[in-house]
């Protein structure tokens, strides 16, 4: 065995070494560092059903009404330390969305015919 192919059979060795390191390395990079899904919540209010889900600095709701008549829903939300109400008529068959910025939802609900 010559002395050019013992340096070169190490140093296949340790570039087959450092490419599985690099590989495992980035196997447990990527399974530790997956982002979070976001949770989507569902439900039905009366004659509303409704979803949101968990945003990083906002919350969009969406909505349907279910119904054959126009029916008012109302949104309530939390901003940190006081709560908010959104409200809106909406149609039959309707469908629609807000957007609240820093918000987190405390309750849906169908506040019946309008």
């Amino acid at each position: 065995m010559s002395v050019r192919s013992g340096r070169t059979g190490l140093r296949t060795r340790a570039a087959v070494i450092a490419t599985a390191a690099v590989a495992t390395a980035g196997l447990g990079a990527s399974v530790g560092a997956a982002p979070a899904s976001a949770s989507v919540h569902r439900g039905v209010a009366g004659c509303f059903a409704w979803s949101w889900g968990d945003g990083n600095t906002s919350v969009t709701v969406y909505w349907h009404n279910r119904c054959k008549t126009t029916h008012k829903l109302k949104i309530k939300y939390s901003l940190g330390w006081t709560y908010k109400t959104y409200s809106a008529n909406v149609k039959a068959n309707g469908k629609g969305h807000v957007k609240l910025k820093t918000a987190s939802i405390v309750s849906i609900t169908d506040a019946g015919r309008v």
